[in-house]
């Protein structure tokens, strides 16, 4: 771990993925607590020319300052050095809402249909500034105290106003919409259908499909219905049941036209469940 990244003192690894490792650090000039997102590439290595790992950062560099909402993660910050590319976020102390997507751990009905609700007014947001963000998934949800949710990762988003090339076939599969999977032009209900799979994951603890190979669980995804909510949880109020199997319905037609809508259902399913 380096000392620092630009103006920014390196603290510890907070997470590390595929294009990028995430820091705590500080901030010496507004006296704070950051997230530190370094994109590394080697001297004279294409990948801050192109590829997926330049894409991922000009994709979050892009929306630096401009999306504010109390459900997205603020981006403050980007810069390039010599050996790295880096986006500066807001710390969110939490951890990711990963951790309650198993069995063992579930949040009460209750948190889980706000959290749905509150991601759902949150891409409906990012919409309205034309962002698809398409790789909803629960690791990509921060959670701040008192409870809270922050939506977070933009690095594989569709921006209206970007003027770089896109990243396609990318997202996590399992969380991934029939047409997604399909290389299919994306809309907004894309990313419906993926809050529809973390709902369903965070009701239950469990995925709507599973398979041996990411092969086997596209054709899943594209050829059959998932095991009903009600099934699994048989006390769950029947509203909640419907909200979210048409949230994941294959055909983009027969899902929510618009977040208002689906976020109207949710508002009904939370109060059904108190």
């Amino acid at each position: 771990m380096p000392e620092s990244v630009g103006r920014y003192v390196l603290m510890r690894e907070l997470a590390r993925g595929s294009t990028a490792t995430v820091y705590l650090a500080r901030d010496p000039v507004a006296d704070r607590e950051v997230a530190v997102k370094v994109f590394t590439h080697a001297p004279g290595d294409p990948g801050l020319t192109r590829g997926t790992h330049r894409a991922s950062f000009l994709n979050e560099a892009a929306l630096v300052g401009r999306l504010h909402h109390p459900h997205i993660v603020a981006l403050l910050d980007a810069g390039v050095e010599a050996d790295y590319s880096y986006v500066v976020m807001e710390y969110v102390p939490g951890g990711a809402l990963a951790r309650h997507a198993t069995t063992d751990n579930l949040l009460p009905l209750a948190r889980v249909l706000e959290s749905a609700f509150k991601i759902s007014r949150a891409l409906d947001y990012a919409l309205q500034h034309g962002v698809l963000h398409r790789d909803i998934k629960p690791a990509n949800v921060l959670l701040a105290e008192p409870f809270d949710v922050k939506l977070t990762d933009f690095g594989v988003a569709r921006i209206a106003t970007a003027t770089h090339t896109e990243i396609t076939g990318v997202g996590s599969p399992a969380y991934m919409s029939p047409e997604q999977l399909a290389d299919q032009p994306l809309d907004h209900r894309t990313d419906i259908y993926s809050l529809g799979v973390l709902t369903y994951q965070l009701l239950t603890g469990r995925l709507p499909f599973h398979a041996p190979s990411v092969g086997e669980l596209m054709r899943l995804i594209a050829d059959q219905e998932a095991p009903r909510l009600r099934t699994l949880r048989p006390e769950l109020p029947e509203v909640i049941e419907a909200t979210v199997q048409r949230a994941m319905q294959k055909d983009a037609y027969l899902r929510y036209q618009s977040w208002a809508e689906f976020s109207t259902d949710l508002a009904i399913s939370l109060a059904s469940s108190r």
